[in-house]
């Protein structure tokens, strides 16, 4: 009688688990005074309508700016991200069911809770494409699942379906649909799927979907990827030295491991509480080879790309890593008692509440600002500075985006000019902005003269590089000075092609 009346409240605590992660993590943010700049960056680019953005497929720009356009608010953008994981919850609890009891399954997706990509994220980025991945790769890896085991066409619909949409949101669903069409081949239950007719109907509904994007590259000469080469570019010296070539790759899986360090102490913590020995996982090569392939395998096919001896973001890994409860809890059985279940419940809420203090306690004082812009000063001073020099008004502004899309997304008075990396840009009126001109920004002096190319190609005569300062404070009243340095391109500029 106790453990069923356990288990029904392990029910409700998962429902308030879940409840209290979306609104914690969509509210907490709301001390910062902006969006993060991966949020506003959608915001923009699902300003443009069009099929593709200067970095990922257009389906978390779509998403953001509709949103935001509806609601008005940034907390509904910092929701639209929790929103995304919870989405990926459900399908994570969905997908342990298959492979242990219910109490297992809820378990799996709670310590997941001290997991970076889970929660740190949200206030870092607010939401952006691996929001998105989180919700989508968990969505594939069941459906996957559920169609190559089992005969229900409905199970390859709904793969096709949100592969297509994966993609959408960012080419990086490869690093796991890559594993999966490798289970496919090695493993004798999948090379079945390929005598379904569910597998090639799938397959038509993922290229349908993604078909516009297709286009979309095609006719901008593929630029969405130009953004990958600029990567190479500018973190191909951070490492040095003959070994430079392992340092990448290490330290990215390195940065995984840390990422997910806290879902593995609750977890090991758990096992030595309950003084249990590790129980032997069932051995289905099958679904041994599956877990491999949609849980292990694409972190590391990630990490791959750091062998070129480029640095790679650890933020990169962060969305492939949710599969890291159900690896425990099958790859390292024990028996969970009621006592067990208690002390995990306990360390993933504490893990909740510790990781959210801290992070309140350091963007209330941060002053950084990328937090705090003082959007409302700057906007001004800059209006002025152009108007006194040029004697119109301002409408375009390029460089730096950390500073133009905040400017140009909280008074909508500006036009931004992406920095698209040297490279030609899809959404820039040169005739517009030669006969307007635009005004140039940035907190580098050395990228100025790189900003002002791509504002305003082709310019024969650079215009001077000037500065002025900006005082951004913290919610507690700490101050730190910045300097922003501007230059002005003026209406009707002389340029080569003239």
């Amino acid at each position: 009688m106790e453990k069923k009346f356990f288990k029904f409240n392990l029910d409700k605590i998962f429902i308030i688990f879940l409840l209290l992660h979306v609104l914690l993590w969509s509210l907490l943010p709301l001390i910062r005074e902006i969006l993060p700049i991966d949020a506003m960056e959608c915001i923009y680019w699902g300003s443009l309508l069009d099929f593709g953005t200067n970095k990922h497929p257009p389906l978390a720009a779509w998403l953001a700016y509709f949103v935001h356009n509806i609601f008005k608010s940034d907390f509904s953008i910092y929701l639209l991200g929790q929103i995304s994981i919870l989405f990926g919850f459900i399908y994570l609890f969905k997908l342990g069911t298959i492979f242990f009891d219910k109490t297992k399954a809820m378990l799996s997706v709670m310590i997941m809770e001290a997991c970076f990509a889970y929660t740190y994220m949200g206030i870092y980025d607010g939401f952006n494409p691996n929001f998105l991945l989180l919700a989508f790769l968990p969505a594939i890896t069941y459906y996957f699942y559920k169609a190559t085991h089992e005969t229900n066409i409905k199970y390859w619909i709904l793969l096709g379906f949100f592969v297509g949409l994966s993609f959408l949101a960012k080419y990086q669903t490869l690093m796991l649909f890559i594993p999966l069409f490798l289970y496919l081949i090695i493993t004798k239950n999948g090379r079945k799927s390929f005598k379904n007719k569910g597998f090639y109907l799938a397959s038509v509904i993922a290229f349908i979907l993604v078909l516009p994007h297709i286009i979309w590259l095609y006719k901008n000469d593929f630029f969405s990827f130009n953004y990958f080469l600029q990567c190479e570019d500018r973190y191909a010296t951070f490492y040095q030295g003959p070994l430079k070539y392992l340092y990448s790759p290490f330290i990215f899986l390195f940065n995984q491991f840390i990422a997910v360090f806290g879902t593995l102490f609750i977890y090991l913590t758990a096992l030595l509480f309950s003084k249990e020995k590790l129980s032997k996982f069932e051995n289905n090569s099958d679904t041994k080879i599956f877990l491999i392939c949609s849980g292990i395998l694409p972190v590391f096919l990630q990490s791959l790309h750091g062998l070129n001896g480029n640095y790679m973001i650890p933020q990169w890994g962060y969305s492939l890593l949710f599969l890291c409860g159900i690896l425990l809890f099958y790859f390292f059985p024990f028996k969970v008692s009621d006592k067990v279940i208690k002390y995990i419940v306990s360390w993933v809420f504490a893990a909740m509440f510790i990781t959210l203090i801290v992070l309140a306690i350091v963007f209330t004082t941060e002053k950084n600002f990328a937090n705090r812009f003082p959007v409302n000063q700057v906007t001004e001073t800059l209006t002025k500075i152009y108007e006194k020099e040029t004697g119109d008004d301002l409408k375009y502004l390029g460089g730096f985006i950390e500073l133009t899309i905040p400017l140009h997304l909280y008074n909508d008075k500006y036009n931004v000019i992406l920095d698209t990396y040297g490279h030609a840009n899809p959404w820039l009126d040169k005739q517009d902005v030669r006969k307007t001109g635009v005004l140039v920004i940035g907190r580098n002096p050395a990228f100025m003269n790189s900003y002002i190319e791509a504002a305003a190609p082709g310019l024969i005569q650079k215009p001077e590089v000037k500065d002025f300062s900006f005082v951004v404070k913290s919610a507690v009243g700490i101050e730190r000075v910045y300097t922003m340095h501007y230059a002005i391109v003026p209406p009707n500029a002389v340029y080569i092609n003239d």
